[in-house]
């Protein structure tokens, strides 16, 4: 009897209607990617919520063909009930924050247009958080901000979202010898 094994092909994302795979995450990613799933969903409280690997149709903003999966999405319930529930899952705008995690295999010129864009069709915050440096680099519409372990995160921008650095980077150790 033949086995069949499931797989999902890998996801894409769209930039002015080019096809830029995600990369596939490994350990590090994906936990560093969870804790901060985890902080800002706890912050969050009863306000809205963050997902992982939720798709934007960001182009619906900008009348373009553009499409992004952060790594971890967060939006106001406030925002998501100003659009019709058919379109929650797939929102036609860019969440609030939006959060990349580096990946060594990193296209830097599509994460660098990717944070621009997402500024431009609605996150009021891009986070980008680099596990090799563990370093939280925050984009917003004025600039950059960098955190590093050691730092506290608070930003004007979300003044409820407040959380020790070296909390998202600290299980990073455990996958040491």
């Amino acid at each position: 009897m033949a086995t069949t094994i499931q797989s999902d092909k890998p996801e894409i994302e769209l930039l002015d209607g080019r096809a830029y795979p995600k990369v596939s995450p490994k350990a590090r990613h994906s936990g560093v990617q969870g804790e901060l799933w985890r902080v800002i969903q706890d912050m969050a409280g009863d306000c809205g919520f963050a997902r992982t690997e939720w798709r934007f149709k960001i182009g619906r903003a900008d009348d373009t063909n553009t499409t992004f999966v952060p790594d971890v999405g967060y939006v106001s319930f406030e925002r998501l009930h100003e659009i019709p529930e058919k379109e929650r899952d797939e929102p036609p705008f860019a969440p609030d924050i939006a959060v990349e995690v580096r990946s060594p295999s990193d296209n830097l010129a599509f994460l660098r247009r990717k944070i621009e864009r997402y500024l431009q069709t609605g996150s009021v915050l891009v986070l980008v958080a680099d596990p090799d440096k563990r370093t939280i680099a925050a984009h917003d519409p004025h600039g950059v901000r960098n955190y590093a372990t050691g730092n506290r995160f608070e930003h004007s921008a979300v003044p409820w979202l407040t959380f020790d650095v070296a909390v998202i980077f600290a299980k990073l150790d455990l996958l040491k010898d």
